[in-house]
């Protein structure tokens, strides 16, 4: 597929793991995914890694720095804005609240890459707003290697709409077509972007968060490369309805992320 050079407003375009050990997740990211990976410097004694898929920027991560220590290993999700402090303005109007910055992201002295905001909605989900500047994003989505959807769950799925339709300018609606579990759609004209999900009460002790899926091309044997390399399957391969079939895992390190394969893709 041709590289994606940029992404609407209120897209989600990008996502990065934070782990406490960066070598563990490059080995496990790099062999179930057959990605490389590049190490950037990200300021004194940090590095981002840049993680590749035919050559195409696919997303990245970085191990815990100072202050990060107590925090679990998590995917987070990057969603592109034409207005940085525009769109923090609008998470505090609708009951949000700013995490961090705006700020300039500059890893190297004189280069600026974009900036970002952290938010936090009205039940407690992260969200990082980007406006870019030299990083669109990822290069490549919607393919086996590459990231394929952004999902919500949390406890108030119609709190949660209202308040990202009002913060991203995205439509928020009730998949009709999901008839065996409440479904909500982000859509971007008649662009699908992301999903919402309420968090089951046998789901456990899991706070509002957002989640990555990567496409692969076959679930099960992704789910079993990922236990044998040190993670953990908490959904086991399924199908999905009509159209797909996946997998939500754990990494070495426990931190949760789906695979999933469409049925149209041959």
């Amino acid at each position: 597929m041709p590289e994606i050079t940029e992404y609407a407003p209120g897209t989600p375009s990008w996502a990065d793991l934070l782990a406490h050990d960066g070598q563990v997740a490059k080995d496990f990211y790099t062999t179930l995914f057959g990605w490389e990976y590049q190490d950037h410097p990200a300021g004194p004694d940090m590095t981002y890694t840049m993680y590749t898929h035919n050559g195409q920027a696919a997303c990245a991560s970085a191990e815990a720095g100072p202050g990060q220590e107590d925090l679990p290993p998590h995917w987070s999700v990057y969603v592109t804005v034409d207005d940085l402090e525009a769109a923090v303005e609008r998470a505090q109007a609708a009951g949000g609240t700013v995490v961090f910055g705006p700020m300039d992201v500059t890893p190297m002295p004189d280069h600026t890459v974009g900036r970002m905001a952290i938010i936090q909605d009205r039940e407690g989900a992260f969200l990082r707003l980007w406006y870019p500047v030299a990083h669109a994003g990822a290069g490549v989505m919607m393919e086996p290697g590459a990231l394929c959807w952004f999902e919500l769950a949390t406890t108030d799925p119609e709190s949660a709409a209202d308040f990202y339709q009002q913060v991203l300018g995205v439509e928020i609606n009730q998949d009709e077509n999901v008839q065996e579990f409440p479904y909500w759609l982000m859509t971007l004209g008649d662009q699908m972007v992301g999903g919402i999900i309420q968090i089951g009460e046998d789901w456990g002790p899991v706070p509002p968060n957002w989640g990555v899926y990567f496409g692969v091309n076959d679930v099960d044997a992704t789910a079993n490369h990922a236990k044998e390399l040190g993670g953990s399957a908490i959904v086991e391969p399924r199908d999905l309805l009509d159209f797909a079939r996946f997998s939500v895992l754990r990494d070495a390190e426990g931190a949760v992320f789906t695979v999933i394969r469409l049925n149209d893709w041959h």
